[in-house]
């Protein structure tokens, strides 16, 4: 290249950059058009973009996978479309959720059951799909859990269960849904308090009372 005129030279060097280059750019827009096509909800051109190389698992600017919005707006087609093409189930965000934990808190029973059926994990460690469940109260998907031999005693981090949880939001149904599949409202978090507690400092009296029917006291 030393032997080449200046203005060959400098052609040469730019020839280089663009082939080095353009594979990244070419692929980070494919992926940029694959996330606007997932949010369009548009599977045939989000289809034809995974056939050009788009990664249905890329984080997007919150911290979400594809399979992820999907189970937070709800969106059955989607999710099973990103999982024939792809899409890891396990996958944790920022905050440690996974696209199983987001639609048990949603209480969307069927894409819990899909999830479940191709692999998707609920009893693992710390904030898990059960205690998503509860916290809103959805007694399909604390029942299909359930079925699934989700560990109903499990604990968070800080010690609640899933119990505790559906007390936390006065939700009568799933605790007496729990209590009846072996809930142990005895279980004490890392600041002492039980289930009964829980529902005495927030006033619930109706859940208060099924505790205590169930043996339970401070």
């Amino acid at each position: 290249m030393d032997n080449l005129p200046a203005n060959s030279r400098f052609l040469a060097v730019l020839i280089a950059a663009i082939v080095f280059f353009l594979p990244i750019n070419s692929i980070a827009g494919v992926q940029d058009d694959f996330f606007w096509a997932v949010d369009k909800d548009n599977l045939s051109q989000a289809s034809e973009l995974i056939k050009k190389g788009a990664n249905p698992d890329v984080l997007n600017a919150e911290g979400y996978t594809p399979l992820m919005v999907a189970a937070k707006t709800g969106n059955l087609k989607l999710a099973q479309f990103l999982i024939d093409a792809g899409a890891k189930l396990n996958i944790r965000n920022r905050l440690g959720e996974t696209a199983i934990m987001l639609a048990s808190y949603q209480g969307q029973t069927e894409m819990v059951k899909q999830f479940y059926i191709k692999g998707a994990e609920i009893n693992h460690s710390g904030w898990n799909p059960l205690l998503y469940a509860a916290s809103g109260g959805h007694v399909d998907t604390i029942r299909l859990l359930l079925n699934a031999e989700a560990n109903i005693n499990a604990t968070s981090d800080n010690g609640t269960t899933a119990l505790m949880m559906a007390v936390r939001g006065n939700h009568l149904d799933a605790v007496s849904l729990l209590l009846h599949n072996g809930a142990d409202p005895g279980i004490k978090n890392e600041q002492g308090d039980n289930a009964l507690n829980w529902a005495e400092k927030r006033d619930h009296q109706e859940i208060a009372k099924l505790l205590k029917r169930h043996g339970l006291s401070k």
